[in-house]
């Protein structure tokens, strides 16, 4: 769970930089095809489930 966690971390923070600077990637492109309030809404919050499990689970192998 731990590496899941921090995927989603990481993920979730390369989508918000990049919709920060107008570039979406092919792959997280799909993110914005309910428009763009709900597209941030996943970004946001993948990166806080990404946060929240890797911090949970942090001292676990």
């Amino acid at each position: 769970m731990k590496f899941i966690g921090l995927f989603l971390l990481i993920i979730g923070l390369a989508s918000v930089v990049l919709g920060f600077l107008d570039y979406n990637s092919l792959l997280l492109n799909w993110v914005d095809n309910w428009g763009e309030s709900i597209g941030w809404g996943i970004r946001i919050g993948a990166t806080a489930l990404g946060g929240l499990l890797y911090f949970v689970y942090r001292h676990q192998d």
